[in-house]
């Protein structure tokens, strides 16, 4: 049998946690965080209509229990979009006045709001164009933009860091020699997000990912349909199709290839934009931070930011401080590919966009 001073030790501190927590239930349940000002819940959650409206789209989506020290619904889609927001430690958004949760139960509400978002929300607002007015209105975007013709999307991949997995940690670590998951994303000239593919290990290729993706796909079958006036750009890493344009290597100035590349590259650099407003907007992705998550639930916090990035875009939120990216040319060398039809029937379609829009 313990000593009688450790019973009462325990006793004491198992008493003094059951007063802390009522004291946390009372302080969550009485104190509203939209009663912050509005710059100062912006700088905690985003802004009040969006959040407000986001609130109403997944609350429906949500069990609720009668319990007396639950969460309640609101308070645990507040808690992810904080650590979304500003990627700040668990302990420190659940110990933050307006939260007031423990840090498991912060671990627990990122998992099931980012499950929930990608459920429930992700495909009403992350969504690729199907229709030829959904298309027309992306290719008119782009061709006043860059006067670049057909463009239906622009496609790359960003790293984002995470810590190193137990299975096949191996295969996470990324050309640049840490942990990360390497996210293909498809955006307009407007950076909104057509599609997101957050699935693929830090090691994967760009054009593996590519080669894989659904779009791939769906714009495939789009131009043996008969849609040939309709192309994505990604870089020199990505194989030259039809249904994919990649620019000129070592294109001369002033030529039609080099108008051509230089349009291209311009164009195509709205990737790197929406890159850096994601990573602006919602920190927890940016490269200082590492998320401690499985790869699994890491894509679910992904494919919820670029949900949420998109919503901030239908509202017209804009993101200060987003460092400008060079648009001067960037070509990025491929590797040696052996030519096949695919790649010959590409090089056919860039040479007849060259002739028609860049002499």
């Amino acid at each position: 049998m313990l000593p009688v001073n450790i019973l009462l030790a325990r006793q004491h501190r198992r008493q003094r946690l059951r007063n802390f927590n009522i004291e946390r239930i009372y302080l969550r349940n009485t104190y509203d965080p939209f009663n912050l000002d509005n710059l100062e819940f912006q700088r905690r959650f985003r802004t009040k209509d969006i959040c407000s409206q986001f609130i109403d789209d997944l609350m429906p989506h949500m069990s609720n229990s009668p319990k007396i020290n639950i969460i309640d619904p609101r308070t645990r889609i507040l808690v992810a979009l904080s650590f979304y927001a500003t990627g700040s430690y668990q302990r420190l958004i659940g110990e933050s006045h307006n939260i007031s949760i423990s840090q498991q139960s912060v671990s627990n509400c990122i998992r099931d709001i980012s499950s929930l978002i990608t459920e429930h929300l992700a495909d009403r607002y992350v969504k690729f164009p199907t229709t030829n007015e959904e298309r027309n209105v992306i290719k008119l975007a782009f061709h006043q933009k860059y006067n670049f013709p057909g463009v239906i999307g622009a496609v790359d991949c960003t790293h984002i860091r995470i810590l190193h997995p137990v299975e096949e940690e191996h295969n996470f670590v990324n050309r640049k020699g840490y942990h990360s998951m390497n996210v293909q994303v498809i955006c307009d000239s407007n950076l909104r997000i057509l599609a997101v593919n957050p699935k693929h290990a830090g090691s994967t290729h760009d054009a593996y990912i590519w080669r894989t993706s659904a779009i791939r796909e769906e714009v495939e079958i789009q131009y043996r349909l008969g849609n040939r006036s309709c192309w994505l750009l990604g870089d020199s890493g990505y194989p030259l199709q039809p249904w994919l344009m990649t620019p000129i290597v070592n294109a001369l100035p002033n030529t039609p290839e080099g108008r051509y590349t230089q349009a291209h590259c311009s164009a195509r650099n709205c990737t790197e934009r929406c890159f850096g407003v994601l990573k602006q907007r919602f920190r927890c992705l940016s490269g200082d931070r590492t998320l401690r998550y499985k790869p699994e639930v890491v894509g679910q916090i992904i494919s919820s930011c670029a949900t949420l990035h998109n919503i901030c875009i239908l509202h017209n939120l804009n993101v200060d401080l987003i460092d400008e990216v060079n648009d001067q040319l960037q070509v990025v060398r491929p590797p040696d590919v052996v030519p096949n039809d695919l790649h010959q029937e590409g090089d056919r379609v860039r040479e007849r966009i060259i002739r028609r829009y860049f002499h």
